[in-house]
């Protein structure tokens, strides 16, 4: 990749990995159930974190931790929100967001969620 990275090359490359990760969460739920793999695909994308039924299949869990944060990506670009930390509104760098268009935190909050997510298992 180039040094100069364009927001327009940051959309384009967030709308595919997007679109890749439903795609995959599409074709594990096809792979457990056809009928609910076909009632999700004719919602709109942005509603197919939050279908209810979907709560019945704990083994789809990592495929919809990043369905959801494909479509908060997503969001925080129609609100004009992208690339800003989450948690403490820093800038995200054009590298990182090339790296992973679906970041939400910067290095230090990441850190610090992390260890709030999991702290209780730490020895």
């Amino acid at each position: 990749m180039s040094s100069i990275i364009t927001e327009s090359q940051l959309e384009a490359r967030l709308l595919a990995v997007a679109e890749q990760r439903r795609q995959l969460f599409l074709q594990a739920l096809l792979a457990l159930d056809a009928p609910l793999a076909a009632a999700l695909h004719r919602l709109p994308a942005d509603e197919w974190a939050d279908y209810p039924p979907l709560a019945g299949y704990p083994q789809l869990q990592p495929q919809l931790k990043l369905l959801k944060q494909a479509d908060a990506a997503l969001c925080q670009w129609q609100l004009g929100l992208y690339g800003l930390c989450s948690d403490c509104e820093a800038e995200l760098t054009p590298e990182q967001l090339w790296d992973d268009p679906c970041r939400q935190r910067c290095d230090p909050c990441e850190q610090k969620y992390r260890k709030a997510q999991h702290g209780a298992w730490e020895l």
